[in-house]
């Protein structure tokens, strides 16, 4: 409530669609004048075409083109493949990734695991969760 809806509505977007870098304001001397960003003459509120961040971004690199190859459909075998992964995990892990799978992609608690893995986003989240176990074991043996 205290940062406003800007950043509370951020905690709930995963594309992040919304969230730009931090940037520092100041305002002028002896705190008079109008608010500037840190290194910019511009006052902040002073509308520009393009944010240079944004007009960087090659057309791949776009929020809409990342989150369209995040929903890509996966192939019947690759989801053969991370069903195969997931079943070799010792229970404790087993248990970790259904309850932090369920959590990430806001699953109910009566739908299957297995059954939602369907998309492009499902296997890099996988992926970087089986990453994590495995260098997890590594520190501990």
């Amino acid at each position: 409530m205290t940062f406003g809806n800007p950043f509370g509505l951020a905690l709930y977007d995963k594309q992040q669609r919304q969230v730009t870098s931090s940037v520092r304001e100041k305002r002028g001397p002896q705190g008079q004048g109008p608010l500037v960003q840190a290194g910019h003459p511009h006052p902040v509120g002073e509308t520009r075409a393009i944010r240079p961040e944004v007009q960087a971004l090659a057309p791949a690199q776009s929020p809409a083109a990342t989150s369209d190859a995040a929903l890509a459909a996966l192939t019947p075998e690759v989801i053969q493949q991370l069903h195969g992964a997931i079943r070799d995990l010792p229970r404790p892990q087993l248990e970790a990734l259904v309850i932090a799978f369920r959590q990430r992609f806001r699953l109910a608690k009566g739908a299957s695991v297995a059954a939602a893995i369907t998309q492009k986003q499902h296997h890099d989240w996988i992926e970087a969760f089986l990453v994590q176990v495995e260098i997890q074991g590594q520190h501990l043996s």
